[in-house]
């Protein structure tokens, strides 16, 4: 997981399932990426590929 929000640099982090579209399916269980959210400004992305606001 990031170590600071790459945004307001706070290392209050959460890590959610982005629930937008599933990535795979596990028999009828989907599968959801996860992305990193900042608890101090908001601020939302994924950890591969660089920074992405959501």
């Amino acid at each position: 997981m990031a170590k600071e929000c790459p945004k307001c640099h706070s290392k209050s982090l959460k890590e959610v399932e982005d629930k937008s579209k599933p990535i795979a399916y596990f028999g009828h269980q989907p599968i959801y990426k996860k992305k990193k959210v900042c608890k101090d400004c908001t601020y939302e992305w994924f950890d591969e590929g660089g920074a992405e606001a959501v």
